[in-house]
């Protein structure tokens, strides 16, 4: 593995061209999709922010046909053609992609990707036109398929598991199937002769009903030889993710603890320790360079500045309804979008220290850029 690691905050930075563009006011052209092609899902998590009632991307649900907020053990809404990007829409995206110049693309949610019946296809058109390719994922539809191309195409995978055992997967999750077993043997499939360059990951966000089981997932899943598990903080409005104090000071101690003691060159433990305190910070900046690296786009064919602000019609600058990929990465108008935006008026910004870091490197006269870090598309 990189020394880099794949969860830098400062990864755009390795970016010389970009940066240097940057710092002449012109536009760039991002090196990152993140897609969320169905809004649908089969699970209704209790951290959920498309699907809580205060969830900051709960207008997503209008997509589903349900309203946020349900705690029932089911999963909410509805699966139509409303839900997803159209197909034929999605099976170009592809080759958008190569013809606008951008090399990465992150399958991801909204809703559970692979539920889209198209997905398959999709993800194999993806490896084909040779796109860096990472794709998040509940785990619970990777069929034999599926698991084929992520061993053969992928770059890297996260499932997100948030748990160590059936009972607690089951109150975070809300799924009315017990199939915890059945996600973690699709993981150790995925695991079983996988290419080196792939990297599996595993997906953590802590919570009042999983506060107790980090450390038997941190073990457990090191025992298991993934390359690492990634605890972050449930975003909410109030900034502790249903935490006391006391909680989060005893998190604050037991992940330091836990990578000292299972941290190996192949196997890490990762956590943004200071991502919870940006949850109700003000934005503080008054520029977003990270909209021009990442492409942020929903399962409405909408395009945002960010997974933060999506689905707020407000932030929406552009469609795939109507336009291509490469159309509206070089467009005058979505220029002047950005350069108008005002991150004062977003959502509190758990990407603030990626911003900040991009902003050092275009307002620093001697800026060199960073040796190539793992994942170097994946801002």
């Amino acid at each position: 593995m990189s020394n880099v690691l794949e969860y830098s905050l400062s990864k755009a930075l390795y970016h010389k061209e970009k940066i240097e563009l940057l710092k002449k006011g012109q536009m760039i052209i991002p090196t990152e999709i993140q897609i969320d092609p169905e809004a649908f899902c089969n699970d209704n998590c209790s951290f959920c922010s498309y699907r809580k009632e205060d969830g900051y991307n709960n207008e997503m649900t209008e997509l589903i046909q349900a309203k946020p907020g349900s705690t029932e053990n089911r999963a909410i809404g509805i699966p139509s053609i409303q839900s997803r990007i159209d197909n034929d829409i999605l099976l170009s995206i592809p080759q958008q992609m190569v013809d606008a110049g951008i090399p990465a693309i992150e399958i991801t949610g909204g809703g559970e990707p692979t539920l889209h019946p198209k997905f398959t296809e999709f993800y194999r058109e993806c490896g084909k036109y040779g796109l860096d390719i990472g794709l998040v994922t509940n785990g619970s539809r990777l069929n034999d398929e599926i698991i084929g191309m992520v061993k053969k195409y992928g770059l890297w995978i996260r499932l997100s598991m948030d748990a160590s055992n059936q009972d607690t997967h089951k109150k975070i999750h809300r799924t009315p199937n017990e199939d915890f077993e059945k996600r973690l043997n699709n993981l150790k499939k995925i695991l079983d002769g996988k290419r080196k360059e792939l990297i599996v990951g595993i997906s953590f966000i802590i919570t009042p009903e999983n506060i107790d089981d980090i450390e038997n997932a941190a073990r457990l899943f090191a025992s298991l030889k993934v390359n690492h598990i990634r605890f972050s903080w449930m975003y909410d409005r109030q900034g502790t993710a249903g935490l006391t104090k006391e909680q989060i000071e005893h998190i604050g101690d037991l992940i330091p603890r836990l990578q000292k003691e299972l941290d190996t060159e192949d196997f890490k433990v990762f956590n943004e320790k200071n991502r919870i305190q940006t949850y109700t910070q003000k934005n503080d900046f008054n520029t977003c360079h990270f909209q021009r690296f990442v492409v942020a786009i929903g399962a409405d064919g909408g395009l945002y500045p960010c997974c933060i602000m999506k689905y707020n019609k407000k932030f929406e600058y552009a469609n795939l309804k109507n336009s291509t990929l490469n159309e509206i990465v070089t467009s005058m108008n979505v220029d002047a979008f950005m350069k108008n935006l005002n991150p004062v008026n977003c959502r509190p910004c758990w990407l603030s220290p990626r911003n900040a870091s991009i902003d050092g490197a275009i307002k620093d006269p001697n800026y060199k850029p960073i040796p190539k870090p793992n994942h170097a598309n994946f801002i």
